[in-house]
């Protein structure tokens, strides 16, 4: 059976059209804001942090948050932990760190993340760790540092014991 020229374009601009198609819902889909509620742990804890995420397409940044927050609370720290989006606290007057977790799409943070720091006011110098699911994130940090924020990590996801790391934070 020949194929013509034209049914060959046809077929071709279909293509690109779904793949164009797919990648807007994508970027789309993983970057909006997800609400979630506060949960706190280690309540009794003296210093407080906050921990805000981004979901992503795996449970990567949820775990990896959950992680470094289990490390701050068993190093005595009140740990606050949510999702990057309105409901998220942005006053960081009542916070010791901010700890922000994120997926990076192309290269970049995903936007929900950067969204919520934008909202965030003048930090005063609040530490911040910065955790991604690839390398630590230049972007991130640059974003968090003209916020008048100090990043204390800039940690990868897979490459560290976020555990740990989190245990290592000091008032």
């Amino acid at each position: 059976m020949k194929v013509g020229k034209k049914t060959l374009l046809v077929l071709a601009l279909a293509l690109i059209a779904i793949v164009v198609g797919g990648g807007v819902w994508f970027l789309s889909a993983f970057n909006k804001d997800v609400a979630s509620p506060v949960v706190t742990i280690n309540p009794g804890g003296v210093d407080r942090a906050l921990v805000v995420y981004q979901p992503g397409l795996s449970s990567g940044p949820r775990d990896a948050s959950y992680a470094f927050a289990e490390g701050l609370a068993s190093a005595g720290w009140r740990v606050e932990v949510t999702t990057a989006s309105q409901e998220a606290p942005s006053d960081m007057s009542a916070y010791e760190r901010l700890v922000l977790a994120f997926p990076i799409y192309g290269g970049q943070p995903g936007e929900a993340i950067l969204r919520y720091v934008t909202r965030l006011g003048d930090l005063q110098g609040t530490g911040v760790a910065i955790i991604n699911c690839n390398t630590p994130n230049a972007v991130m940090q640059a974003k968090v540092e003209a916020k008048g924020g100090t990043v204390v990590k800039n940690l990868a996801a897979g490459t560290a014991n976020l555990r740990q790391e989190g245990g290592q934070i000091a008032p």
